[in-house]
């Protein structure tokens, strides 16, 4: 894919846009490494600077509300009672694919674990305590699975990956989805050999270095771990699903061409790609969304120049930039979720007025 702007694109050439402005965002780590590959990138090519921090996508969400930031990023869609807090409609715009990883630390052990949505559920809720258990060694025939305790990981923080993984396990259990639900933040089952780590990086580092643990994290992080094993999934065709590239985009490819994607202004609350039916979809997979005010005059330091910059970015974001994707393991964006991205960025206003493009 090449360099290009869509409808934002100037008469001649990029240069002749905003520049010189700061974008500041703020949420989920999940998108930190393309986050700071996409900065840099567009630096290079508009002389604007996007400040990203990856706090949390809780914490995120909350300084786009106290108007701290530019943009908000996370993995899980505003619900009904989130957006109603705003001052302001919030634009929901995809910008990235990519799928969590179900990580573990097994000594001695080099053949991939195979796990079912309710073996995992089971180990979160504390009904599956040790590893060489009936019910995991059911799936894993042949494997000396160790008499040891499960450590189960989880993160501590107001995460869009745990939304991923609730939404799965609630899908996958009936238990769960009747007890601990589904959120960015869910109170875990009070199992004494659980623990909480604040960040995707974290939680991967934390399963490395500390045996018989298990956890979940996006795909980029685990494949930045060294020697960190990651498990195969079951999806719903029955089929035990490694997360790769190829798997996540066939899941992405599965759930676009079977769901209707709302406008950017519209309710994403049920938007989810886990659990794609195909036989060869790895069914923990989701889009990565930024937030921003539609109006931007409402937002953080409002400027009709930074508001041109905030259209350059997202533009940049969802064409080029969804070069980096491949790269980084992500998955660049399905065709429709670009389009419904590029006409919630047609949609920004900036004191009641289109922000019109750069010329």
């Amino acid at each position: 894919m090449g360099f290009e702007l869509g409808w934002w694109a100037p008469r001649h050439g990029l240069a002749a846009c905003a520049t010189g402005e700061t974008l500041t965002g703020a949420g989920a780590t999940f998108l930190l490494p393309l986050e700071s590959a996409w900065a840099a990138q567009f630096l290079n090519v508009s002389g604007s600077a996007v400040d990203y921090q990856a706090t949390d996508s809780g914490a995120g969400v909350t300084s786009l509300l106290q108007k701290t930031v530019d943009f908000a990023a996370s993995e899980a869609p505003l619900g009904a009672n989130e957006r109603a807090k705003f001052p302001s409609p919030v634009l929901t715009l995809p910008v990235a694919a990519g799928g969590i990883a179900i990580v573990y630390n097994l000594p001695g052990l080099r053949t991939p674990l195979n796990l079912s949505g309710g073996d995992l559920a089971d180990i979160y809720l504390g009904k599956v305590t040790r590893w060489n258990d009936p019910v995991l060694a059911r799936n894993n025939s042949g494997l000396a699975l160790p008499n040891a305790t499960i450590t189960a990981v989880h993160r501590s923080d107001a995460a869009g990956t745990s939304f991923v993984m609730t939404d799965f396990l609630a899908r996958e259990s009936l238990n769960w989805s009747h007890g601990t639900g589904v959120g960015i933040s869910v109170l875990w089952p009070g199992d004494p050999a659980q623990v909480g780590q604040p960040s995707d990086a974290k939680l991967a580092n934390f399963v490395h270095g500390r045996a018989y643990t298990i956890g979940y994290v996006d795909l980029t992080d685990a494949l930045a771990t060294p020697h960190l094993a990651y498990a195969n999934v079951r999806n719903p065709s029955g089929e035990f699903v490694r997360p790769t590239e190829r798997s996540i985009a066939s899941a992405i490819a599965s759930e676009a061409s079977s769901i209707s994607l709302p406008s950017a202004s519209a309710d994403w609350e049920n938007v989810s790609l886990v659990d794609a039916a195909g036989p060869k979809d790895y069914p923990l997979v989701t889009l990565a969304y930024l937030y921003t005010y539609q109006s931007t005059d409402r937002g953080f330091q409002p400027s009709l120049e930074k508001s041109v910059a905030l259209g350059q970015w997202l533009s940049w974001v969802v064409t080029a930039g969804q070069n980096d994707a491949t790269a980084l393991s992500y998955v660049p964006l399905p065709s429709a979720a670009v389009s419904s991205t590029q006409a919630g960025i047609g949609s920004l206003r900036f004191n009641g007025a289109a922000v019109s493009p750069c010329q």
